[in-house]
């Protein structure tokens, strides 16, 4: 059995009051102990499997979430690594994918269940879907087919963190992997692939205390330079503008220039190229970094397919969530500093996590 940390970020899941606000973590630990089968932090059912909570004060919706609140959790997690065998991360729906993607990135030589979970409901609600969420991450990441990857589980499915999408604002069911089938259905009988195509790493596992030192100085370099450069993401629509686009491109706040660019483009990768690629293909003489994602929930980028294509890097089958957590993550670790648009273009299309098809980047 295990011993699982609860890392409390947030989210509906800890949410009560009108409107509905996150609660301190003491009321939500108190909170906890007392639902069935979760009293001093054991799982009725489970012998040996315990759980911990810990919190990021101060709790957020996840609306309010940003990239440095996304290093904030993997220094957490960093620093707690050698205490427990897995950890559950409650954090609110709305970016959660986000938050997933770049935990994946951050994280990496993973050698244990990092789980995501939520719900679309508080677990101050008795009609919720709050306490099954909880109690299936905590016993999916320490007892179930443990998955040493960062992960996200609701509404009985386990995904792959990077792969993972919210697909319903309403439906308890409100996550999916479009292009990336669930590691894991959670049910009488827990099943999952045969093959779940583990993710790529060259990283050693973190389970070594030295890998652990370093991946703490890396965290410690990236939450302070998360601030000093800024990664936008572009929805393109019918009747969009050349001014429209070059305004995003300007600074994004005084002296931080933008250094790159997720674009959500039409279908395989285009968009009205006729009104767009003057100023695209500026920023990318200027140095800024263009990647491009469809707008479409399944499939991947082949833009060159139609002459409407644009001057932008394409993310394969890449979701837009983890596009941009990439992408910040590369410039924010000083990955493509100095590299020609050839090493720029490899380094984002070769896969980190397992957040990219293999057969999509030959």
């Amino acid at each position: 059995m295990a011993s699982v940390c609860v890392l409390y970020t947030g989210g509906t899941i800890g949410c009560d009051g009108s409107p509905l606000l996150p609660m301190s973590c003491p009321r939500l630990a108190a909170l906890v102990d007392s639902l069935p089968g979760l009293a001093g932090g054991s799982v009725a059912g489970y012998p040996g499997l315990t759980y911990t909570i810990e919190c990021m004060e101060p709790p957020l919706d996840s609306a309010n979430m940003t990239p440095l609140h996304w290093v904030q959790i993997a220094q957490s997690i960093a620093r707690s690594y050698a205490s427990y065998d897995a950890f559950v991360v409650l954090h609110g729906t709305d970016t959660m994918a986000f938050t997933a993607s770049a935990l994946s990135f951050m994280l990496p030589g993973l050698d244990k269940p990092v789980v995501l979970t939520g719900s679309q409901r508080p677990l101050s609600y008795t009609f919720s879907d709050a306490l099954s969420n909880l109690i299936g991450a905590i016993v999916i990441a320490g007892v179930a087919h443990p998955i040493p990857e960062v992960c996200v589980y609701f509404g009985s499915l386990l995904l792959r963190g990077n792969r993972s999408t919210k697909v319903h604002a309403n439906h308890f069911v409100a996550f999916g992997s479009p292009n990336f089938a669930p590691l894991a259905h959670v049910g009488t009988v827990t099943t999952r692939d045969v093959d779940p195509s583990p993710p790529t790493s060259d990283s050693p596992p973190l389970s070594v205390p030295a890998n652990l030192a370093t991946l703490r100085s890396k965290l410690d370099a990236l939450s302070h330079s998360v601030t000093t450069f800024g990664v936008v993401m572009l929805i393109l629509y019918p009747g969009i503008t050349a001014r429209i686009v070059a305004a995003m491109l300007g600074d994004v706040a005084p002296g931080v220039p933008v250094r790159g660019m997720v674009i959500q483009a039409y279908g395989e990768g285009h968009g009205p190229s006729s009104v767009l690629s003057r100023v695209l293909n500026q920023a990318v003489a200027d140095g800024v970094v263009l990647v491009q994602n469809t707008q479409v929930p399944a499939g991947w980028v082949h833009s060159s397919a139609y002459a409407t294509g644009l001057p932008a890097i394409s993310a394969l089958d890449m979701t837009p969530e983890s596009s941009l957590a990439k992408l910040l993550y590369l410039i924010g670790t000083g990955a493509l500093d100095g590299r020609s648009h050839d090493q720029i273009t490899a380094a984002v299309q070769t896969p980190l996590a397992g957040e990219i098809t293999p057969a999509c980047a030959t």
